[in-house]
């Protein structure tokens, strides 16, 4: 799931992150890499995202300056606003989730079509462990000794 965040007239340029299978939409918001802080007196309201805006986040902030919440589908154009806050929101695998900063009228800049994750940090391929192949091996050459011992015991 893409998580777009347009910090608006904060100054910071739009961001995206990755977030795989979110609890809700503020789980969306911090999986996809940004610090998310609540509004104290409101459960799920966000206050700030990545410490924007500078403010106190006892109360609700103020209708022309808080952090939108808007939705979108795979293949939508546009986005839509949403009706739930995030804490309330249950997002699925390939929607996206977008953040604006204003007065809640204009939505993330980054068109749902043109928002693209960043990508998960490469990791290396783990090493192959061939232990299990070497016990096994060593197993066997034992078990071949033992049987050549008994018929060699055998013969004698």
């Amino acid at each position: 799931m893409t998580v777009v965040v347009d910090f608006g007239t904060l100054g910071a340029e739009p961001r995206t992150g990755c977030a795989d299978a979110p609890a809700d939409g503020l789980d969306a918001l911090a999986q996809a890499g940004f610090a998310v802080t609540e509004v104290a007196s409101i459960r799920g309201m966000v206050c700030r995202i990545d410490a924007l805006p500078e403010t106190d986040c006892g109360a609700s902030p103020p209708a022309d300056a808080y952090w939108s919440y808007w939705h979108a589908n795979p293949g939508d154009e546009e986005w839509r606003y949403s009706m739930v806050g995030g804490a309330d929101a249950s997002p699925d695998a390939g929607d996206l989730e977008g953040w604006a900063f204003g007065d809640g009228a204009a939505p993330p800049a980054v068109a749902p079509g043109d928002a693209v994750a960043d990508p998960a940090p490469e990791t290396e391929a783990p090493a192959r462990d061939y232990t299990w192949i070497i016990a096994v091996a060593a197993l066997a050459v034992i078990g071949a000794l033992v049987v050549w011992r008994l018929r060699r015991d055998r013969r004698a």
